[in-house]
């Protein structure tokens, strides 16, 4: 069955990669599309220079990112917990949560002098919103049964947010933060592209210069490593909840 899956997802690069270079050869797409060939050929050519890039986007996402799994577990494990602290979060957040991260971009350039602050604070926003709903859900719907034995067998309050709530949270918190790293790390290219070193503000030079090719090129990087991530995080939901019966395996 692994072999199959993988097998089918390598297939499916290659059909795609085929039917874009013939898509451009037969001219169906757009002419300022680059062919795969000139893609690969950008790649090469800025071998040298895309794992520096590399380290800077990653560095402003893991920035951004861990200040948002700071932030928003423990906001949204009390917020759904806890009424009261609901009643006073849960309608700032429902407010906030809809305006784009790009929009917050004029007062982050403003607040912050180092780019590497204000690209992570962009990262943390969009990271934030979805760790946060999932946490809250999560918490929010902890079946009654488990925290009625649980007083029955005299735990604490604070021993059934723990030992209870947490445990039959954490389903709802690993896809809140799968979803978190894959809107994080989008957020990465609107973050770098007013000036903060990295992918997204490669891909702005490239385009000032008309270099298209190196435009896809910085942007298969961007694909693949985000790829990447949502796969690690996908492991580890994998092993994190094999305890669970019926949990999906496939990665």
């Amino acid at each position: 069955m692994r072999f199959r899956y993988n097998l089918l997802s390598f297939l499916s690069i290659i059909i795609f990669i085929l039917l874009w270079e013939l898509s451009s050869e037969a001219q169906v797409l757009p002419a300022v599309l680059p062919k795969p060939i000139d893609v690969a050929y950008s790649i090469h050519r800025l071998i040298d220079k895309i794992p520096i890039y590399t380290y800077h986007s990653i560095s402003h996402f893991v920035a951004g990112f861990t200040i948002a799994l700071i932030v928003a577990i423990p906001a949204g494990a009390l917020s759904g917990w806890y009424y009261s602290v609901r009643a006073f979060v849960k309608p700032i957040v429902e407010i906030i949560r809809p305006i784009p991260p790009i929009a917050w971009i004029p007062f982050v350039l403003i607040s912050f002098r180092s780019d590497f602050e204000a690209s992570a604070i962009i990262i943390f926003i969009g990271s934030f919103f979805p760790i946060f709903t999932n946490t809250f859900l999560g918490f929010s719907n902890v079946p009654l049964e488990y925290v009625e034995i649980a007083k029955t067998l005299g735990a604490r309050d604070l021993d059934i947010l723990i030992k209870v709530a947490l445990p039959s949270s954490l389903p709802s918190i690993l896809s809140g933060i799968r979803t978190g790293v894959g809107v994080g790390w989008m957020c990465v290219v609107a973050a770098e592209m007013f000036g903060s070193p990295g992918l997204g503000l490669q891909i702005m030079n490239m385009r000032y210069l008309h270099d298209i090719s190196a435009v896809t090129a910085y942007m298969l990087v961007i694909g693949v490593i985000g790829f990447t991530l949502e796969r690690i995080v996908r492991i580890v939901e994998i092993k994190t909840l094999k305890w669970q019966k019926g949990f999906v395996r496939q990665v």
